[in-house]
């Protein structure tokens, strides 16, 4: 294979192991064209025709390979020859790059990447690049010098929710859980694996979850399969001594859980391997069992804020109803379901745990207007809680609420049908008994007489008539004449109209289901951001712990005559740090907001504080904050003024451009920012 370069190889396994293999797909992995990938297959095939051996595209532009039996396996032994790591896409390498980085005991060399690969030193040195801008938005610095190596610093906690979201990116869901599973094992995830983790250890999980008194780990493949990647990185960074570190009141908490037991029974199976994880590896691995319920408060104890889900369950339906023009608002089963979500997905988003949707895609594809409203709204809601909720939580959220839709259409689909039978009672029964067995989407039956088709009778409340005699009336196209024993021909008829009912209803709910974000602004809700603006404040002052600074925060929006209760407002501050954390990860920012009737007008300000305050971050992480933006509403104020403040907090945890400004910028540069995020609300 040495007359083939990587990429071509690459070419050749993908056609070999999984062909037929679309260009398509391809060329995404690989970041080429189409036309570069067809000239790839034309030197390929100069290699193979010693072979007898060549790949051809179909009309489909699938590529197949065909050829002489003894050839092909003869190829194939000579490619497994060829490391498979030099098979990997560019952004496979990347991946498998970020994951040593995370799990190496000591800084590795670049050269040692380079060899690794079989790449020059430019492409590790581009590679470097691109995972150290993926790094920054995990709140990890990549390390980068000469002398000393390559290494990543930051938190172990935020280290390894890196290292899953890297190895989830790698493939689809499918085919690693393929690999967990020992069904149809992708040859590259099997290498990344041995490569992050070796051979001996992966062997030996695999084993011991295997056993029957773990078999309860098995309900939910996600889990199940973040649970296994969470055991074998606890043992790898228990040999290079890498080990989290918990305050001991937590590992208290954790381990009076149920949960906390089937661990134990795996740390009995892993010391018998010669495993011995500590206390606060257990007590990590117990929280990815259960809902992820746990948050830390200030006294360092687990504690359920003080949120109701169910509000902002409720918040997303009735937006949802509004946009999508269903109503779905009275719906318990979907306000229950939902609200349970909502308080899972909140805690994960809490600790940063990364949230996994094996069909994301696919939602997004199949429900772009529905998932467009939805990711709208619930950015706006968990934004409020300094959270970003990713696409996955969003996919996830659609779905329950595409199903509430779909339960609410079958209603809504279920036809209303008049009987009339001048025969009798005996048959018009024989008739609705028939009606009944052979039509599922028939929903109401009722029976009539001739007198209920009459020109004076409401017949716009039936959606179809069948009548055993026929019917004089004009302009009635929804009656049907059918015999009382219901002939194939009159079932034919009748399925007919079902058919062409339901079109008709699918096509009136899909020209309304959406419509613009348009609504009737006032004048004065105008004039309302135009002084909240005007009232903008840029303060710097020096405290020494946070209840000092938001007493100078009160103290400044009471000054200048926005409230007339500071004490309320303080209270009020105080009781929202209660709820979660007000930190926005990696920017040394927190956003600090509440509502209250003591408020003339909305507020928006930012203050900078000299020495910085060490604050909680997501999970259980601190990062120094020295600059603080307040944004407080009444608790009254129009959807407009909400949705103009919720832009705010989308802006701050979305656009680093935004964190320069408050961080760096002037009075008058944040408030052109201000403006300019507020006057692109109606384009969202």
């Amino acid at each position: 294979m040495d007359n083939l370069t990587p990429r071509q190889q690459f070419i050749l396994s993908k056609v070999l192991n999984e062909g037929p293999f679309n260009i398509k797909g391809l060329d995404k992995q690989l970041d080429i064209s189409t036309r570069t990938i067809l000239r790839e297959i034309s030197s390929i095939n100069k290699y193979l025709k010693k072979y007898n051996v060549s790949i051809y595209n179909d009309e489909d532009m699938n590529l197949i390979i065909s050829g002489n039996k003894e050839g092909i396996e003869e190829i194939k032994v000579s490619l497994n020859s060829v490391p498979i790591q030099w098979l990997f896409s560019k952004e496979q390498r990347q991946i498998v790059i970020g994951c040593e980085l995370l799990t190496a005991k000591e800084p590795l060399k670049a050269s040692y990447f380079g060899h690794k690969f079989n790449v020059v030193m430019g492409s590790i040195s581009l590679d470097l690049d691109s995972i150290g801008k993926i790094f920054v938005t995990k709140n990890l610095c990549l390390i980068r010098k000469r002398t000393h190596g390559i290494s990543v610093e930051g938190s172990e906690w935020n280290k390894r929710n890196a290292l899953v979201e890297l190895l989830f990116n790698f493939k689809p869901f499918e085919e690693l859980v393929g690999f967990l599973y020992d069904e149809k094992i992708d040859q590259t995830v099997n290498s990344l694996f041995n490569i992050v983790f070796g051979t001996q250890i992966i062997s030996m999980v695999k084993a011991i979850l295997n056993e029957p008194e773990l078999s309860c780990f098995k309900a939910n493949d996600v889990k199940y399969f973040s649970l296994f990647l969470q055991i074998l990185l606890a043992i790898k960074k228990t040999e290079n001594y890498d080990n989290l570190s918990l305050p001991d009141k937590i590992k208290d908490e954790i381990s009076s859980l149920e949960d906390y037991k089937k661990i134990k029974v795996l740390d009995e199976m892993l010391r018998e391997n010669g495993v011995n994880l500590p206390d606060d590896e257990l007590a990590y691995l117990c929280l990815h069992l259960g809902d992820y319920r746990y948050l830390l408060n200030k006294n360092n104890n687990f504690t359920e804020p003080d949120i109701d889900f169910r509000d902002m369950a409720i918040e997303i339906i009735s937006e949802v109803s509004k946009k999508m023009k269903i109503d779905i608002s009275k719906d318990t089963q979907l306000i229950k379901d939902l609200s349970q979500h909502i308080r899972q997905s909140f805690y994960m988003l809490n600790l940063g745990i990364k949230v996994i949707n094996p069909l994301i895609n696919e939602i997004q594809e199949h429900y772009p207007k529905l998932y467009k409203v939805i990711n709208k709204t619930c950015r706006l809601i968990f934004s409020r809680y300094n959270l970003k909720i990713p696409p996955e939580e969003v996919g996830y959220i659609t779905m329950h609420i595409d199903v509430a839709m779909q339960r609410q259409q079958a209603i809504l689909r279920k036809i209303k049908v008049l009987i009339v039978c001048p025969g009798g009672i005996g048959t018009a029964r024989i008739l609705c008994s028939k009606i009944q067995s052979l039509f599922p989407d028939i929903g109401s039956l009722t029976v009539g007489s001739l007198n209920d088709v009459s020109p004076k009778s409401d017949n716009d409340k039936y959606d179809l008539i069948l009548s055993t005699v026929p019917i004089s009336l004009k302009n009635y196209s929804n009656t049907l004449q059918v015999s009382p024993f219901v002939t194939k021909n009159d079932i034919e008829k009748i399925n007919d109209f079902i058919f062409n009912f339901k079109v008709a209803n699918q096509e009136m709910f899909m020209n309304s289901t959406y419509e613009s974000n348009s609504e009737n602004i006032t004048d004065d809700e105008y004039e309302l951001v135009n002084t909240m603006l005007k009232n903008f404040e840029l303060k710097k002052t020096k405290v020494n712990s946070f209840v000092d600074l938001i007493d100078f925060i009160v103290d400044d929006i009471y000054n200048i005559n926005v409230t007339n209760n500071k004490e309320v407002i303080r209270d009020l501050i105080f009781k929202r740090e209660e709820k979660g954390n007000v930190v926005v990860p990696g920017t040394n920012i927190a956003l600090i907001h509440t509502r209250s009737d003591e408020m003339f007008t909305p507020f928006v300000g930012v203050y900078r504080i000299e020495k910085p305050l060490r604050m909680e971050s997501i999970g259980f992480t601190t990062e120094d904050v020295d600059t603080f933006i307040v944004i407080i509403a009444r608790s009254n104020e129009s959807n407009y003024i909400l949705q103009s403040l919720g832009k705010i907090s989308i802006a701050l945890i979305e656009k680093e451009e935004f964190i320069e400004v408050l961080k760096l910028g002037s009075v008058t540069e944040i408030r052109n920012y201000l403006v300019e995020i507020i006057d692109k609300l109606e384009e969202d």
